[in-house]
């Protein structure tokens, strides 16, 4: 709900009487047109509705407001009436409307919190996929006064999203032990010093292999062996990019790695590439290792993140802040196979 102060005109004569905006806008029609039945048109409005406005106003003023051609269909144009009120409406608009915006502006934000009970605080959120946020969406989605618009992309996708304006909520995955100059100018690039970052989780990544683990991976460098197939994850998505610093780090070139370009876009997806058999491992998270009863070599940990825009609402933060810190939330994600919540909804530093 929304108010929005207008500019009015009356009548004052024997009986008072406001006169509609919609004559105003069929003046400048006809003014534009050169026809009244090309007016009614462009205002969607029926040739008989628009004559009848028209001489109901002449009649009130006495005077005609539109000279008509001879003959049907030959135009029409403003009288000099007609012209003197368009132009003292159009005059009056420019003059006030810049202080009517102002005021519009004050007015409705004093009076947000009535004027929005009842209704759905609408949140653009773009956020990379993980099990951690997708139990806080679900608790998000709950509130009733909440309308949650999610879409799932990658880490680096969604902060940039965040940074054209396109959200108000990010959601990213951060490599803990990759935390370095190289790594943040990444996330730098579409994050400012004025957002506020809020922990999620953490939780392990690492590699994913085949009960038993039958090819013995235990480290990256097994996967330039040439009878190691491995699966990857989408470009831009936070585990790509852990994988492709990884592998900077130890020197290995990914052209050594069978199976490099091949991509999936889930955890899930990758595990269930695994489990069945057409790749011997892939990098994903222990809970989705865990989920298609895969065996998992721990390579390091990383961190959820939520970068939120400066100018949402500090009641909504603060509400995503009570949601991360509560047991409902804290409680399930605590149980998910290398996931740890005991530091959500607090405060992360990015160091700038």
């Amino acid at each position: 709900m929304h108010l929005d102060p207008r500019i009015n005109w009356s009548l004052i004569g024997s009986m008072n009487q406001d006169i509609e905006p919609a004559l105003f806008s069929l003046l400048r029609a006809i003014k534009k047109q050169g026809s009244l039945q090309k007016s009614a048109l462009s205002l969607d409005m029926s040739y008989r509705h628009s004559w009848g406005l028209l001489k109901k106003w002449e009649n009130e003023f006495n005077s005609p407001l539109a000279i008509f051609r001879r003959g049907r269909g030959h135009g029409a144009r403003l009288s000099e009436l007609g012209e003197k009120l368009l132009w003292a409406d159009e005059y009056l608009e420019t003059q006030l409307r810049p202080n009517l915006d102002k005021i519009n502006e004050t007015l409705n934000e004093s009076l947000a919190d009535y004027l929005q009970k009842g209704q759905k605080k609408k949140i653009h959120i773009f956020a990379s996929n993980g099990l951690a946020i997708k139990h806080l969406f679900k608790l998000l989605e709950n509130e009733a006064s909440l309308k949650i618009e999610l879409q799932t992309l990658g880490s680096l996708d969604s902060l940039q999203n965040l940074h054209n304006g396109y959200c108000q909520v990010a959601g990213f995955h951060l490599p803990l032990e990759l935390i370095h100059d190289e790594v943040l100018s990444l996330f730098k690039r579409w994050l400012s010093p004025e957002q506020r970052l809020l922990t999620v989780s953490t939780r392990e990544q690492g590699l994913m292999v085949k009960p038993g683990n039958p090819k013995k991976i235990r480290q990256l460098e097994d996967l330039t062996k040439r009878s190691i197939r491995f699966i990857n994850r989408q470009a831009n998505s936070g585990t790509r990019i852990i994988v492709d610093q990884l592998l900077k780090s130890e020197k290995i070139k990914s052209k050594q790695i069978n199976g490099y370009k091949n991509e999936e876009f889930t955890h899930a997806a990758v595990a269930a590439m695994v489990a069945s058999g057409a790749v011997d491992t892939g990098f994903g998270i222990k809970a989705a290792a865990e989920q298609f009863n895969l065996d998992f070599v721990p390579i390091l940990r990383e961190i959820y993140l939520l970068a939120i825009d400066e100018k949402l609402d500090n009641k909504t933060v603060k509400h995503i802040v009570s949601l991360l810190k509560s047991p409902e939330f804290r409680r399930p994600v605590n149980k998910l196979a290398g996931y740890d919540a005991r530091q959500s909804g607090k405060a992360f530093n990015l160091q700038w």
